[in-house]
Formats: C-alpha cells, structure tokens, sequence
C-alpha cells in the first residue's frame, strides 16, 4: 500500500517534543488538492496500481493506493466517490489531526469518538468497497466505527501497549480492548517498526508474536510506516520483507500462519470489502 497524507500541509514536528502535531487549520480545498497531487505523484511513477484483489501478483510487483485521515472530505461524502473511482482502495479516518470524523490518539478528545459525519463516511466507505482504517483513531472512536462498519476493519499500524517496558507507553499503542474490537470485525492490525529505536527489526517480530498471542494469528499483519522513524535505515524498502516470514518461522510460526501475517489476513480483508461493494 502507498498513501497520500490528507493532512501532510497542516502537520509538523513539534521542536520539544518531537511530536507529530497540527500547528494550523487548513485553508478550503487545501487538504483535498494535496491528496489529489500525492496520488497523482503515484501515479506518474510508471507502478502497476492494483484496484483489485485479483489484481495482486506476485510476480507483477503493484501498489495499492491508500489515504491517510479524511481530512479531504470537508463534510462531503462524494469525495469518497472521487477517491474510489481513482482507485483508492484504503482510507484511515484520522492522521494527526482531529477531523469532522473522529477523535485521535496523540490529541485531546473533541468529538467523544465517531462523529455522526464519521459513521457516514464509514457506512460509503463499505459500499464503496474501499477498506476503512481505524490507525490513530482514539479507542471511543474505534468503538463507534465497529458498530458502523459491516466489513472488517483495518488497523495497519499499532503495537499493543506494553506497561512498564522501554517505550511501552507511546501514545500510538493500542490496548487489549482496543485491538478485539478491530479483530472482532475479522479485521487486522499490523505490527509497527517505526517507533521501535531500541529492539528495532526483532522489536517488530517481537510485536507481532504479541500481537498473535492477544487476537490470534488470523487477525495480525505487517504495517510498516516506512519510510518514517527506524523504518529509514531497518526496512528502507521491501526488499527485508523476506526476512519477517523468516524470522516468524523461527519463532516457531507455520508456513500457513507466517503466509496470513505476511500477506493473507490483510488480501482477506481486501477481497470481503470489494466482494460486496
């Protein structure tokens, strides 16, 4: 998955804190004409982009599009329809800022959870066969998206919380409660490199391992971030993708269940969302 950051020109990096932050509102029209450029720089550069399940090959390496946080919308649902006519296939609700969708993780609550706007978007997402991602969403929010949402959700980059461990606590983990709720829909969460400076590539495997043991193996996935944070230098591209089914299987993982992390339980999601779009 590639994505287009819907709030990329309002978000900065808070100097003290090292933060991701909104530092503005963005003017009218101003987040949507981003998404709409990032996707087009997709676009421009020459990859197959697969709109379709059936569209994923092995052997005919493609990306799908993705966007993170609704930002665009600007409490217009037919830009979901733009979106899914141009191939985006996955959509997070909220990044780092609180949209007319839904409260975050990493800011003060406004909203109590989902919107009534939020459910909306949810309820067209489904029909529009595009997969909804509840990452950086608050826990009140995902509450609200599991009773909206009648296809599985997908939570594509968390770690479960951890108390009492180095970095354990970072505001982007997710609890137990938090993590049954996307599993409960048949969703999946991703483990997460990204933040992991200590533990690095074997804090991912070690992530997903508990991430298994918590919602079972038919529910976990791979959800990179990189680029950002200790992707840069651990996963700068897909090429160590090889080494987390191996590093799975060596933790005593089956072939099947390495097969569902690393690619099955997300392309299962992917198939039910379009299958009855």
């Amino acid at each position: 998955c590639a994505a287009a950051v819907a709030d990329l020109p309002v978000i900065r990096r808070n100097p003290t804190t090292r933060a991701l932050e909104a530092v503005r509102e963005p003017e009218p029209g101003e987040c949507l004409a981003s998404t709409r450029e990032q996707l087009g720089l997709y676009e421009a550069a020459g990859i197959r982009i697969a709109r379709e399940p059936e569209e994923i090959d092995p052997k005919d390496p493609a990306i799908v599009l993705a966007v993170e946080g609704c930002d665009f919308l600007e409490g217009d649902l037919a830009r979901l329809d733009e979106m899914a006519e141009r191939g985006v296939r996955s959509i997070q609700l909220a990044h780092y800022r609180v949209n007319d969708t839904a409260d975050i993780q990493t800011a003060p609550p406004v909203h109590g959870g989902l919107t009534q706007f939020g459910a909306a978007a949810v309820r067209r997402m489904n029909a529009l066969g595009i997969m909804v991602d509840v990452a950086h969403c608050s826990e009140a929010a995902v509450r609200g998206i599991a009773a909206a949402t009648d296809r599985p959700l997908l939570c594509t980059h968390a770690n479960l919380l951890e108390p009492g461990a180095p970095g354990g606590e970072h505001p982007r983990f997710i609890g137990l409660d938090y993590a049954r709720m996307v599993a409960g829909t048949g969703g999946v969460i991703g483990a997460w490199i990204t933040v992991l400076w200590q533990e690095k590539f074997d804090g991912l495997i070690r992530h997903a391992l508990r991430l298994i043991d918590a919602v079972g193996v038919d529910h976990v996935g791979i959800g990179t971030d990189m680029p950002s944070g200790v992707a840069q230098t651990e996963m700068p591209d897909f090429t160590r993708h090889k080494d987390i089914a191996g590093a799975l299987m060596a933790r005593g993982l089956s072939a099947e269940d390495v097969a569902k992390v690393c690619a099955g339980n997300w392309l299962r999601v992917f198939r039910d969302t379009r299958g009855r779009a």
